[in-house]
């Protein structure tokens, strides 16, 4: 089990399997299925993500760049909400956070462009696949059970 505090914004997940699949990774669409955690910072859907910031920032940390989707093995139905992250940092069973330096406020150059972009697709979802404050930037805590999705992140995040 990992706990992923993160800096980013909340998307539906139809939205950002929409926004893979506009940038032709329709086989990446997650379907509201976490990507495997040893895809991280390699994996083409993280490899996006980064690329689409450091088109505006040649000195982003590609670490920092992922979408982290909550899954619970007890709930029946997949998430409808993804986090897309500038910044995370995981929690195992407890933690002490230095917020500036685990969780930087700074928001990278171009990720900005990113949370416009990415949101965009809301507006070709259902209803029923809609969540509130699509695009909403924050601190958000998500938790993630299955081991293949949260994986062996070390107990310092980036």
């Amino acid at each position: 089990m990992a706990t992923t505090i993160l800096g980013g914004f909340k998307v539906s997940v139809a939205a950002f399997d929409r926004f893979l699949g506009a940038n032709n990774l329709e086989l990446e669409r997650t379907y509201g299925n976490p990507p495997f955690a040893h895809q991280h910072p390699d994996g083409p859907i993280s490899q996006l993500l980064f690329r689409k910031v450091s088109t505006y920032n040649a000195g982003a940390d590609k670490n920092g760049f992922r979408v982290t989707i909550p899954t619970l093995s007890a709930l029946p139905s997949m998430s409808k909400t993804a986090y897309v992250s500038y910044t995370w940092t995981a929690v195992r069973a407890h933690r002490e956070l230095e917020l500036e330096e685990d969780l930087p406020a700074e928001i990278p150059k171009g990720f900005e462009e990113l949370r416009q972009e990415i949101p965009s697709f809301e507006q070709e979802i259902g209803e029923d696949e809609e969540i509130t404050n699509a695009g909403k930037m924050g601190l958000y805590l998500v938790v993630n059970d299955d081991a293949l999705y949260s994986g062996s992140y070390p107990l310092e995040g980036h």
